[in-house]
């Protein structure tokens, strides 16, 4: 909160309950984003109608104005999330641009499928009504670029996938915003082909990424992964260059070898998603949508069991029901598909050897001893009509990569003199403890024990999840 001139002016992701924005009243907030905070708001004009709003976090904000521009044309859809005006705050013409969409009470798509009584063929539907929902949006040259578990809702009235967050969207004719060679993502989530994109960037410093339909549903491949196992196929808090490596070069295990309830046809269908050449991939959201309802047309008992496995736990009042526990499978342990030669090429070459043999050793702790026959995927030249122009700037060059945030964890502002801000999130240091002998669940860095903050309240709709 800031004064000028005597005037109050109330930050667009700090706006209270009540407070009124056009013909909206805040319910409460949502989530704070990278760009943007998302609130419950309730329609002035129909009382108890309810919608989400999301403002821009920073003034004059290209990057809102072509998510309104995206979400209010190009990207109107059944299975979008619905786009209903514009708002600005706090000033009708010089104020934060915002907009008004759906409200999507639900679970995000990881959230539902560890929910006790979800199974293997609601998945897969599921699955395929995004995959559908990707081809035509495709089709109208709009790609996502951003898709996580997170930005695929699960409506809970009728259980059918909404996709959210197009903050980092991107259509044909898009204006371009940033500079560097990869649009905002992710890591986890990217390619292998975009990995290897950025690791030759260097040589070419003009050069753009060019975001194509394959890479939306790579990403879907890893949120049906992170679905059927529990995992995703490299774990997000690996440091960024062995994250790297593993994404280009070790081959995930497949989902019905790490939760042997998994289907193998749909199994199948998720490591064929996950190929580490886009030309072995579906070529496209329509051809993997009728793949999805293929295999989910099985009559196989399997298919209509819950995801995973649930113990019931005494309860912990005599007389009381008792409660049921997910049995999360362990980790994955991929498999090393060929010999890391590369992420070389990029400035200060000088501290590669030891990046290098910090990579080697975390991917000899994950691989098994057999090795699969090596897979070597070319460089290939997208289509120039999917060029895109929102890139990032190549990361620094660090030895100690610092950790990711959580699911649900607290984002920034952190609270002054009690928390550590990480990577846009909060952590608290645990000053009693030290490596290596943290407690579960927390992160190290620079020899702290860091445990991560949750948020003060849930995400139950739509949010910005923003970029870690």
């Amino acid at each position: 909160m800031s004064t000028n001139h005597g005037e109050v002016t109330v930050s667009p992701d700090e706006l209270e309950p009540g407070t009124q924005v056009g013909r909206w009243r805040v319910v409460e907030r949502l989530g704070v984003g990278g760009q943007g905070a998302v609130y419950r708001v309730e329609d002035l004009e129909h009382p108890g109608v309810f919608y989400a709003l999301k403002l821009a976090l920073h003034a004059r904000d290209g990057r809102s104005e072509r998510e309104v521009a995206l979400m209010m044309s190009r990207a109107a859809h059944p299975h979008v999330v619905g786009f209903h005006g514009c708002v600005r705050w706090l000033r009708p013409r010089e104020g934060y641009l915002g907009f008004v969409m759906d409200w999507v009470p639900g679970l995000a798509l990881d959230v539902w499928a560890e929910t006790d009584g979800t199974t293997f063929r609601q998945l897969a539907t599921a699955g395929a009504t995004v995959a559908r929902t990707l081809g035509e949006l495709h089709d109208r040259g709009v790609l996502h670029r951003d898709l996580k578990p997170e930005h695929i809702r699960i409506r809970q009235s009728d259980g059918q996938p909404v996709l959210l967050d197009f903050g980092v969207g991107w259509y044909e004719g898009a204006a371009p915003l940033t500079t560097g060679p990869l649009p905002p993502a992710t890591l986890y989530l990217l390619s292998p082909e975009a990995v290897r994109f950025l690791w030759h960037s260097p040589e070419r410093p003009s050069s753009h990424y060019t975001f194509q339909p394959t890479d939306d549903l790579y990403a879907l491949g890893v949120c049906l992964y992170r679905a059927t196992t529990g995992h995703y196929p490299f774990s997000e808090w690996l440091p960024a260059d062995v994250l790297q490596s593993a994404i280009v070069h070790v081959r995930p295990l497949a989902p019905v070898l790490v939760n042997p309830r998994v289907p193998r046809a749909l199994s199948d269908v998720i490591v064929r998603l996950l190929a580490k050449n886009p030309q072995a991939r579906y070529p496209s959201g329509a051809v993997l949508h009728a793949a999805l309802v293929a295999v989910a047309s099985s009559h196989e008992a399997a298919w209509d069991a819950s995801i995973f496995e649930w113990e019931e736990v005494p309860p912990v009042q005599e007389g009381g029901a008792p409660e049921r526990h997910l049995l999360r499978p362990p980790r994955p342990r991929p498999v090393l598909t060929s010999r890391p030669p590369f992420p070389l090429r990029m400035a200060r070459r000088r501290c590669w050897p030891r990046r290098l043999a910090l990579a080697a050793s975390v991917l000899l702790t994950l691989a098994p001893v057999t090795r699969v026959p090596p897979e070597v995927p070319g460089l290939r030249v997208p289509d120039e009509q999917w060029a895109t122009d929102s890139r990032i700037d190549p990361a620094p060059v660090q030895y100690e990569q610092a950790p990711l945030p959580e699911r649900n964890q607290k984002l920034a502002p952190c609270t002054k003199e009690l928390e550590v801000e990480l990577s846009g999130a909060c952590w608290l240091s645990l000053v009693k403890r030290r490596p290596p002998n943290c407690p579960p669940q927390t992160a190290v860095y620079k020899g702290e024990c860091l445990w991560p903050v949750p948020k003060s309240r849930p995400i139950p709709t739509s949010v910005d999840g923003g970029a870690p």
